[in-house]
């Protein structure tokens, strides 16, 4: 999973939160969601946990170099819950279903981490990269990921730039895959979504091979970019598969008018070569 820009601004502050929140108390409320999902309150609550766990792992990977480990304290996590391993996956598969939810549950669990990383402070922020120049490549996560039994195999990524991209920026995720094989009858769902002011455009794509993968959005020509943001993620009900790796990640964003965006419309409004 990719960790919220802010993550890696603030990363010390991170770690005191993570370590103190993964022995706080959790509640439930009311909710929409069917019998045997986590309602969307508790799941903002465990997608907090959940996160603060991965980011924890991420940059303190000496205290967690085993999959035990990992996973021991991921179960830290669902037992402050009084959630099931399963109770949590299949949550997740449903929430994954309802995006819109999901992504609004997501971005309040990122709220609540962010206000306490405010609330106590630390380094000033990098800067998400902009650029008049006619590409650029803004993508500044990891470039290499892992999916594997015993992780959460998403990559959720999100951007939003100090100072707006150009209206009629056109955006290509692309990433290289392996180790997706046929047995599996697995697949990667891809969904790479821009806001320009009150109006959200989204592309979705699914991956089922390995090999070189993108994804292309071109945005209105009359509103600036506020936000890129998206996820990766995993589909598939086996839970023996070794490991899937995605890498040479990049999210390439080009400028209204330049030469590439018009060689990636040609492209695409030929259709697939025969």
């Amino acid at each position: 999973m990719i960790l919220p820009t802010f993550f890696y601004r603030y990363p010390c502050t991170l770690l005191r939160i993570g370590r103190v929140y993964l022995v706080a108390a959790a509640f439930a409320a009311c909710s929409r969601t069917p019998a045997g999902i986590i309602p969307e309150k508790k799941m903002q609550q465990v997608m907090v946990d959940v996160q603060l766990a991965e980011a924890m792992i991420h940059m303190e990977p000496n205290l967690y170099p085993t999959p035990a480990e990992r996973r021991a304290l991921y179960q830290t996590v669902f037992r402050k819950h009084q959630l099931t391993e399963a109770e949590y996956d299949s949550s997740m598969i449903w929430y994954g279903k309802h995006l819109d939810l999901y992504m609004r549950i997501y971005n309040l669990a990122l709220a609540d981490i962010k206000a306490q990383m405010d609330a106590i402070g630390d380094i000033k922020p990098d800067i998400v990269p902009t650029s008049n120049a006619d590409s650029l490549d803004i993508w500044i996560f990891r470039k290499y990921y892992e999916f594997s039994p015993l992780l959460s195999n998403r990559v959720i990524f999100d951007l939003q730039p100090d100072e707006p991209y150009s209206s009629g920026s056109a955006f290509v995720l692309e990433w290289q895959m392996w180790g997706l094989t046929p047995e599996m009858k697995a697949s990667v769902e891809v969904h790479l979504r821009v806001r320009q002011g009150d109006t959200i455009l989204s592309v979705k794509s699914t991956a089922e091979r390995d090999g070189l993968h993108e994804i292309y959005l071109k945005t209105l020509p009359t509103k600036r970019v506020n936000r890129v943001y998206g996820y990766i993620l995993l589909n598939t009900a086996d839970t023996t598969f070794r490991k899937i790796y995605l890498d040479d990640f990049s999210l390439m964003k080009y400028r209204y008018g330049s030469p590439a965006i018009a060689a990636m419309d040609s492209i695409r409004a030929a259709g697939p070569a025969e």
